[in-house]
């Protein structure tokens, strides 16, 4: 295996400034300095490799670098505009400098899983690799041979969020048993907007906050009204979106 420094001066496009070393950071486009920060040479190494050899960037997977006070976090990409609910990382990865022991960092990588409520989480060193997969209320570790084994992983992760999207699908089309398991999944998230027809009313309807009692759905109608609804008022969903009320 090579050393860092290898790598770096292979994959990475580095250049010297009044005798300090830069490179562009291949997420961010914005310049970083590489002398002095042990840490930011194995993201850079990881993001290369996600980038360049993992081939999932940029159809199957987002990176995000800095988000959320976490090094690296892989997002499944957006495949329909108007399936965009709040989803947490597929992935959160947090890297270390090279001689670091990574058994050290247990704690803190399960504790961002457990409040991002992400189900998979690599500690990173360059040399050495452990992934940290939620167990119900725990976690189960296992150290991984190569950057390779990352790939299968984050693919069985999103292999849910592809079911949604069918279920979404089928929703638009006017099945009121996908809308009801959308519902349920992503419509109690205070931030979750879903928009959807009712029959013969003319304009589509914005809800938020919705709950289900009596065999009907409640919502609060446009950020202002509660409402409810029975399954064979349903026409079609229109959209779930985060972030807009």
């Amino acid at each position: 295996m090579k050393s860092l420094s290898e790598e770096i001066s292979i994959k990475l496009k580095t250049y010297k400034r009044s005798y300090t070393e830069y490179t562009k950071c291949l997420i961010r486009g914005r310049e970083i300095v590489l002398d002095g920060r042990p840490e930011e040479k194995v993201r850079q190494i990881f993001i290369y490799f996600m980038i360049n050899k993992s081939g999932l960037f940029p159809n199957e997977i987002d990176i995000k670098v800095e988000s959320n006070n976490h090094d690296i976090e892989l997002y499944t990409t957006v495949k329909n505009k108007c399936f965009r609910p709040y989803h947490p990382p597929l992935l959160i990865v947090e890297v270390k400098r090279e001689e670091e022991y990574l058994q050290n960092h247990e704690e803190q990588i399960e504790r961002y899983l457990k409040k991002s409520d992400s189900e998979i989480g690599i500690l990173y060193n360059y040399y050495e690799i452990i992934a940290y997969t939620k167990i119900g209320a725990g976690f189960t570790s296992n150290h991984l041979n190569s950057l390779e084994d990352i790939p299968p992983l984050i693919l069985q992760s999103s292999n849910q969020l592809d079911k949604d999207i069918l279920e979404f699908e089928k929703a638009v089309n006017g099945s009121f048993d996908s809308f009801n398991y959308l519902v349920n999944k992503y419509g109690t998230h205070k931030l979750n907007t879903i928009i959807f027809r009712l029959k013969g009313e003319q304009l589509p309807i914005s809800g938020t906050f919705f709950e289900f009692q009596d065999h009907k759905v409640k919502y609060l109608k446009n950020g202002e009204n509660w409402q409810s609804l029975n399954y064979q008022d349903f026409e079609k969903l229109v959209s779930i979106t985060y972030g807009q009320i």
